[in-house]
C-alpha cells in the first residue's frame, strides 16, 4: 500500500512541475523584450539555463540513497518557489539572469522523481513509468501555453504567471514534505520489518553489534564512492568522446545533432516570428504553442500506421530520408507563409516529420552500436541532444538580431538540407551494401 501511495505522489509531483514549466515558456521571451533585452540576449539566457541544468545533472543523478534524493527534492522544489517568485517581481535584467541560472542549477524535478519512482517501481514497469512521464510533458505542454497566452494579456500577466508557478512549486514542497515523506518512512519501515522477520527465521543469525558495525562501514563507503562518482562521470564522458570511433559514427552523430539543433532553433523562433511577423496577439500565441503540441502527440501515436509503409526498411535509412526531405520542405513553407492560417497548415507534415525523425534517428544510433559492441553509444547520443540545446539559442538569437525572421528561416532550411544530402548518403550506402550482400 505504501509503494502505491509513493508512486502515485510521484507522479503528481512529476505532472504538477512539468505543467508549471510549461506556463513560462511563451511569456519569458516577450517580458524580456520588454525590458530592452536582444534575441541574443535571450538565446543566451537560455543557452545558459541549459548548459547549467548539463552541469549540475550529474552531480543531482549520483545522490545516493532515497533519504538524500528526498531531502534534495524538498529544497530544490523551496528553492525553484523562490527564484520564481523573484522572477516575477523584478524588472532587472541581471537579477533575471541570475534567477534563471539558479533555476538550471537546482530545476531537476523530473530527475530525481523518475530516480525515487526506479527505487519503488519493479525493473518490469519502468518502461511504462517512463512513458507516463513523457504522456504527462506532452499534455502538460499542451494545457500550459494556452493558459498562460491567455494570462498575458491581462494587466501585470507575467507576474501572475510566475506566482502561479511559485504556488505550484510550494504545492510540490508540501506534497514531499508532508505526504512523500510519510509514505517513504512506512515502506522502509515496511521494508525493515519484513528483512528483520528473514533474519529471525535465518539459523545463521549475526548479533546486533556486528550488524551495526557492517551497517556504519557500509555507509562509509557509499558516502567515498559518492564523493568520487561525479568527477569519475565527467572524467569518463570527456574520455567516451575523445576515445569513440568517429570514422563509424560520424553520420548517425551528425545526423541527430542537425535534427536536435534545426528543431530548437524552431522552438526558440517560433514565439518571436507570431509576434513580430505575423502580429499574432499572446493569447493565440500560447493556442498556437498548444496546438502544436497536440499536433505532436497525435503524430507520435500514428508512427506505428507509418511504419506499415517501411517493411523492408529495417535500418531506418529510408524513414530517415524521407523524415528530413519533409522536414527541410516544411521549413522552406514556413519561411514563404503569409499568414498565420498558411502557417498552421505548414506546422503540419512539420509536427509529423518531427515525430517520424525522432524514433527514426534514435533507431539509426541503436542499430549502429549493435554492429560495434566495443562502445555503447546510449549516453553520448544525449550528450549529443545536450550539446545541440547549449548551441542553438545563442546562434538563433544572434542571426535573428542580425537578419530577422528570414535569417533564421535560412539557417533552418540550410541545417534541415544538410541533414537529408546526408540522409540520402547513408540510405545509398545501405542500398550498396544490401547489393554485395
Amino acid at each position: 500500500m505504501a509503494v502505491l501511495t509513493e508512486k502515485k505522489l510521484l507522479y503528481t509531483v512529476a505532472f504538477l512541475d512539468l505543467f508549471a514549466c510549461s506556463l513560462i515558456v511563451p511569456v519569458l521571451a516577450p517580458y524580456l523584450r520588454s525590458l530592452g533585452a536582444s534575441h541574443f540576449t535571450i538565446g543566451s539566457l537560455m543557452s545558459l539555463y541549459f548548459g547549467l541544468q548539463l552541469i549540475s545533472s550529474p552531480v543531482i543523478k549520483n545522490c545516493s540513497g532515497a533519504k538524500s534524493r528526498l531531502f534534495i527534492l524538498q529544497t530544490t522544489l523551496l528553492a525553484c518557489s523562490v527564484f520564481y517568485f523573484i522572477l516575477g517581481t523584478t524588472s532587472v535584467l541581471p537579477v533575471v539572469f541570475l534567477c534563471r541560472a539558479l533555476l538550471g542549477m537546482f530545476k531537476h524535478t523530473q530527475t530525481l522523481c523518475g530516480s525515487m519512482l526506479a527505487e519503488v517501481l519493479p525493473p518490469a514497469e519502468q518502461l511504462e513509468m517512463q512513458k507516463t512521464l513523457t504522456s504527462f510533458g506532452t499534455f502538460g505542454f499542451v494545457a500550459g501555453p494556452a493558459i498562460a497566452g491567455n494570462m498575458l494579456e491581462l494587466h501585470r500577466g507575467y507576474q501572475r504567471v510566475c506566482y502561479i508557478i511559485t504556488v505550484i512549486f510550494l504545492i510540490n514542497f508540501a506534497i514531499v514534505y508532508i505526504f512523500l515523506q510519510n509514505s517513504a518512512h512506512e515502506r522502509r519501515n515496511e521494508e525493515g520489518d519484513n528483512a528483520m522477520k528473514l533474519k529471525t527465521s535465518s539459523p545463521n543469525v549475526k548479533s546486533k553489534k556486528n550488524m551495526e558495525s557492517m551497517s556504519s562501514i557500509r555507509k562509509a563507503k557509499e558516502h567515498d564512492i559518492r564523493r568520487k562518482r561525479v568527477s569519475e562521470e565527467i572524467l569518463q564522458s570527456v574520455t567516451d568522446l575523445l576515445c569513440i570511433n568517429w570514422t563509424f559514427y560520424w553520420d548517425v552523430f551528425a545526423l541527430k545533432f542537425l535534427f536536435d539543433f534545426t528543431q530548437t532553433v524552431h522552438l526558440m523562433n517560433f514565439a518571436p516570428v507570431l509576434r513580430d511577423v505575423y502580429n499574432t496577439a499572446p493569447r493565440w500565441i500560447g493556442y498556437t504553442v498548444a496546438l502544436q503540441g497536440m499536433v505532436g502527440t497525435m503524430s507520435s501515436f500514428l508512427i506505428e500506421w507509418i511504419s506499415i509503409f517501411y517493411k523492408y526498411d529495417t535500418n531506418y535509412t529510408q524513414r530517415g530520408l524521407h523524415g528530413f526531405g519533409l522536414f527541410a520542405l516544411s521549413f522552406l513553407c514556413l519561411s514563404l507563409a503569409p499568414n498565420w492560417t498558411y502557417m498552421f497548415i505548414f506546422l503540419l507534415p512539420l509536427s509529423m516529420s518531427m515525430s517520424l525523425l525522432k524514433s527514426a534517428t534514435a533507431e539509426m544510433m541503436r542499430q549502429r552500436t549493435v554492429l560495434d559492441k566495443k562502445m555503447p553509444i546510449t549516453g553520448l547520443g544525449q550528450s549529443v541532444f545536450s550539446a545541440a540545446r547549449l548551441f542553438a539559442p545563442v546562434c538563433t538569437g544572434l542571426i535573428y538580431d542580425m537578419y530577422g525572421f528570414q535569417g533564421t528561416s535560412v539557417l533552418k532550411i540550410v541545417a534541415a538540407g544538410i541533414a537529408t544530402a546526408l540522409s540520402y548518403f547513408i540510405f545509398l550506402r545501405q542500398v550498396q551494401d544490401k547489393k554485395k550482400m
